[in-house]
C-alpha cells in the first residue's frame, strides 16, 4: 500500500509503501515524460542489474519490479526496495564522527572493488544514493550503471552524473570513458562532503595547498590531514594518476587501523603547520618537488628517537663508542628505476655503527634509509646489517639480519603506520642483531 511521497530523482517519484505484515519498501516510479526515451531504458537496465546482483552485500536490494511490455500513464514501470536511511539523513560531520564516516565509506568502497573488478560501475555516486540498511552501507541508485550485458545508450558527448560530483571525463565522452576513475573521483567528493556538512562539494581537484579545499581545514581531526593527500589523489584532473577503487579502499583501511605495536609518536598535525607555508608556494612543479623531499626527510627525522635509544644500548652492551650519523654500505637497499621508469628524487639516511677489528673487522649497523620518487610515492628501508670485512673488502651475500621496506604514496596512512611499525621493528630486532655481532666477533682470525 502506498503510504506518501518521499523523494524524487532523476527518472521519477519514489513513494513509501508497507504491506499487510507492515514492512516498508521505497517504489520508484518512473516518470510519464521518459516513456520510449533514453531514461526507460536506463530505469530497466537498473532493473536488470538490481535483478542479476540481487545476492550481493553492500547494494540496497531489489525487492519486486515491474516492467510493462509498452509503459502508459496506468502501466507504468516501478522498482521497489527496502527502505533505508540515506547517509544524508545521518549525522556525519564532525571530528568526533569522522572514524565512523571513514568506515562506511571504506565499506562503499570495498563493494565497489569487486564491482569494478567484474568491468561493472555505478557512474552517480554522491551522498543522495548511499544509504544504511540493517546498520551495513549500502549503494543504490543504479540508473546510470554501466555493466557488460548492458546495451549502449549513452550518447556521444553526453554528460553524465551530478554537478561538481561527476569526474571532468564523464562531462565529454562518456559513452566511451573507463568508468573506474570516475567512480573513485565521485566517491572522494561524497567523504569530502558528508564530512565537512557542505551540500556541494567544491569543483575540480581538491587541492591540499588550498585552505578553502583541503578536507582538514572543515574537520579538525588529528588525523583528517592525511585524508587531504587522498582526496587529493582521488579527485585528480588526469583519471590515470588517480588511485584504483582498491587502492582508495586500502588507504581507508590503513587510517582506521594504525599499528599498535609500542612505537614512537609523530605528531602529522604539527607537521602540516610547519609545512603550510611550503604548500603556498606559487610554482606547483617546486612545491610538489619540495613537500615530497620534506615529507620523504620528516619520515627520517621520525626515526631519529629510536635510532638514539639503538645507540646507547649498542654502547652499554658492547663498551664501544658508536658512530651516530649517515647510514654507509646499503648499496644493495637502494632504489634502482629500471622498468618502472620513476626516478628518484632524494635519498637520505641515518644509522648507528659499531665495529671491532682493523684488518679483519666487523660492524654491526642499524639504519633507516628514505627515498624520495617521482611518482609522489616514498620507499622506507630500515634493517640491521651485520658484516666482516677484510683489509677493507667487504664480503659479499651476507643477508642482514633484519630488514623491511616499503613504498606508499607521500602523506598517505599507509606510509605513517608502516614507518612506526619500522621503528618498533628496529628495537624489537635488536637482540637478534647484537647475538649475531658477537657471533661474527668470535670468528674473527686472532
Amino acid at each position: 500500500m502506498l503510504q506518501r511521497e518521499i523523494g524524487k530523482g532523476g527518472n521519477g517519484v519514489v513513494w513509501l509503501a508497507n504491506n499487510s505484515e507492515g514492512k516498508m519498501a521505497a517504489i520508484k516510479f518512473l516518470h510519464s515524460d521518459y516513456f520510449g526515451k533514453q531514461r526507460e531504458a536506463r530505469f530497466r537496465d537498473e532493473i536488470k542489474f538490481l535483478t542479476n546482483e540481487s545476492n550481493r552485500l553492500g547494494i540496497l536490494p531489489r525487492i519486486d519490479a515491474y516492467e510493462p511490455v509498452v509503459s502508459t500513464e496506468e502501466d507504468r514501470p516501478w522498482l521497489a526496495t527496502p527502505f533505508a536511511k540515506c547517509f544524508t539523513d545521518l549525522e556525519l560531520a564532525g571530528v568526533a564522527m569522522l572514524p565512523e564516516l571513514v568506515r562506511h565509506i571504506e565499506a562503499i568502497a570495498q563493494t565497489l572493488v569487486k564491482l569494478h573488478d567484474e568491468n561493472k560501475y555505478h557512474r552517480d555516486l554522491k551522498p543522495e544514493n548511499i544509504f544504511m540498511l540493517n546498520d551495513i552501507p549500502v549503494i543504490g541508485d543504479f540508473g546510470l550503471v554501466d555493466f557488460p550485458e548492458k546495451e549502449a545508450n549513452t550518447r556521444d558527448s553526453e554528460v553524465l552524473g551530478s554537478r561538481n560530483f561527476t569526474a571532468p571525463e564523464l562531462e565529454g565522452d562518456a559513452a566511451d570513458t573507463p568508468a573506474g576513475p570516475a567512480d573513485v573521483y565521485s566517491l572522494s567528493k561524497t567523504l569530502w562532503v558528508l564530512a565537512s556538512s557542505k551540500k556541494f562539494p567544491p569543483p575540480g581537484t581538491l587541492h591540499i595547498d588550498i585552505p578553502q579545499l583541503r578536507f582538514s581545514n572543515f574537520c579538525n581531526h588529528p588525523r583528517a590531514g592525511i585524508l587531504d593527500y587522498l582526496l587529493e589523489r582521488g579527485t585528480n584532473h588526469d583519471p590515470l594518476k588517480r588511485p584504483t577503487m582498491g587502492d582508495f579502499a586500502r588507504e581507508l583501511s590503513e587510517w582506521l587501523n594504525p599499528p599498535t605495536t609500542e612505537a614512537l609518536k609523530t605528531d602529522l598535525t604539527a607537521l602540516s603547520k610547519e609545512y603550510e607555508t611550503v604548500f603556498l608556494v606559487a610554482d606547483r612543479a617546486k612545491r610538489n618537488r619540495d613537500e615530497l623531499i620534506a615529507a620523504a626527510k620528516a619520515i627520517l627525522v621520525s626515526f631519529e628517537p629510536v635510532l638514539k635509544q639503538i645507540a646507547t644500548r649498542l654502547k652499554d652492551c658492547t663498551k664501544i663508542e658508536t658512530y651516530v650519523g649517515n647510514a654507509y654500505d646499503l648499496e644493495i637497499h637502494q632504489y634502482i628505476q629500471g622498468f618502472r621508469g620513476v626516478g628518484l628524487v632524494s635519498r637520505d639516511t641515518k644509522g648507528v655503527r659499531v665495529t671491532i677489528g682493523k684488518d679483519w673487522a666487523v660492524f654491526l649497523q642499524s639504519f633507516v634509509q628514505v627515498e624520495a620518487l617521482e611518482d609522489d610515492t616514498i620507499r622506507v628501508v630500515a634493517g640491521h646489517i651485520v658484516e666482516t670485512t677484510a683489509h677493507g673488502s667487504r664480503f659479499c651475500g651476507v643477508p642482514p639480519v633484519w630488514i623491511n621496506k616499503t613504498t606508499a604514496p607521500r602523506g598517505s596512512a599507509q606510509l605513517a603506520n608502516e614507518s612506526k611499525t619500522f621503528q618498533a621493528g628496529l628495537l624489537n630486532n635488536l637482540n637478534p642483531a647484537i647475538t649475531a655481532f658477537g657471533e661474527s666477533v668470535k670468528k674473527l682470525p686472532q
